[in-house]
């Protein structure tokens, strides 16, 4: 019988699948340290999972989803679009919460182990930190749904790496089952640019375009669910954090954050700071996961303030910058941002805990507001960054149309 070597027990995935599984664990087992880094569960499992089937159990006994729940814990009302009440359908109610938070978590799991697949141990134990970083945990802890929609885009992601009709159509699929869940997926559609030959991919793209459309429209009178006013906390992302505290806050913050991003990205491109994404000369599978992550990470930023749930697409970005750094300064730079982003408001929380523990309310805002205006502008570098990218890819895929719109 044959041992296994030490080279294949410490291979890179398997490092980091155990490194991360060890991680989480931790955190679990150690609310303290959580608390500590300003992670609350408020005592109870899977917060975030509870508020849906709440919702679900409220729809099903004839009360507004909308208004505030009185089946919920605190009174949440929901946020999403009815899809979610088919956990009603299938029998499962806020009594079965531990039972779906946890299929959640292990489908999320499973998502990153199938996606994320480091090459070196190096890459691995780098992956480890984002994997088990503040806004992941927090994630997993309250098993919010956007790990369902994680797993979902993964779907999209497998089939992809195989350009057959067959997958490319389930691609189309998971893509659009996202964005009837819980809208903001429509980003994703960003990734059918990528699709090879060029020819197939303009069909996939209005396919996708098309079956993407006539989700939103089956859900339109629901999509203002997801818009709602959130105040910047710790763990939170969004262009108008930073706005808002330079005194640019009202109407003219998101169309203003729109056109300095978009600005900012364009110089990228120019000076050709962002390139690589558009070339096939890369692994497709990190190029996939890349695409997709910056589409909805630049979107989500964009369009308000998100609870930092959202930094899980992180762990999609890591493997292409981490293969580019070597090659591409903007990649290197994000190698180190990434990381920053994701534990920069928990060392916050554990400075002031361990250093200011009688901190008034009016004191720690202060603090906060300081805080904010020294990491948010590196929060906007990451997506200037991603924007730049993304913009250099459609200018990419405009040059071929142009090319072969001439050639007819």
């Amino acid at each position: 019988m044959t041992r296994p070597t030490t080279s294949a027990l410490l291979s890179p995935r398997l490092l980091f699948i155990t490194g991360s599984v060890l991680v989480l664990l931790a955190w679990t087992l150690s609310p303290r340290v959580g608390a500590l880094a300003g992670l609350f569960d408020h005592g109870r499992w899977f917060l975030d999972s509870q508020a849906v089937l709440a919702a679900s159990d409220a729809a099903k006994a004839g009360l507004n989803p909308e208004a505030p729940n009185p089946y919920d814990a605190f009174q949440r009302p929901h946020s999403y679009s009815d899809w979610w009440f088919g956990l009603g359908q299938l029998g499962l109610t806020r009594d079965d919460n531990f039972l779906v938070g946890g299929a959640w978590v292990l489908l999320f799991l499973a998502a990153v182990f199938l996606t994320v697949r480091p090459r070196s141990r190096g890459e691995a134990c780098w992956l480890v930190l984002l994997a088990g970083s503040p806004p992941v945990v927090l994630g997993v802890m309250r098993a919010n749904n956007d790990l369902v929609i994680f797993a979902v885009l993964a779907v999209a992601l497998v089939a992809l790496r195989a350009a057959t009709w067959g997958r490319l159509v389930l691609a189309v699929v998971a893509v659009a089952a996202a964005i009837g869940l819980k809208f903001y997926p429509v980003a994703a559609l960003m990734v059918f640019l990528l699709v090879r030959p060029s020819r197939r991919m303009w069909l996939v793209v209005g396919a996708a375009a098309l079956a993407g459309g006539i989700v939103l429209v089956s859900v339109a009178g629901q999509v203002m669910r997801g818009i709602f006013h959130l105040e910047p906390e710790i763990y939170t992302m969004g262009a108008r954090i930073l706005l808002t505290d330079l005194g640019l806050a009202g109407n003219i913050a998101r169309p203003g954050a729109v056109v300095l991003l978009g600005a900012a990205a364009a110089v990228m491109v120019w000076r050709g700071w962002t390139g690589g994404l558009a070339r096939d000369d890369t692994a497709s599978d990190t190029r996939l996961s890349m695409a997709l992550a910056a589409a909805l990470l630049v979107f989500c930023f964009l369009g308000t303030v998100n609870f930092g749930y959202r930094w899980i697409y992180a762990l999609w970005l890591a493997p292409w910058c981490w293969a580019k750094r070597g090659e591409s300064g903007a990649a290197r730079l994000m190698v180190w941002l990434l990381p920053a982003m994701l534990w920069q408001d928990a060392v916050l929380c554990v400075a002031t805990s361990l250093w200011f523990p009688d901190l008034g309310a009016a004191q720690y805002e202060r603090i906060f507001l300081v805080w904010r205006l020294t990491t948010q502008p590196l929060a906007w570098l990451v997506m200037i960054l991603l924007a730049g990218w993304l913009l250099e890819l459609v200018f990419a895929r405009g040059r071929e149309w142009r090319a072969q719109a001439g050639s007819v």
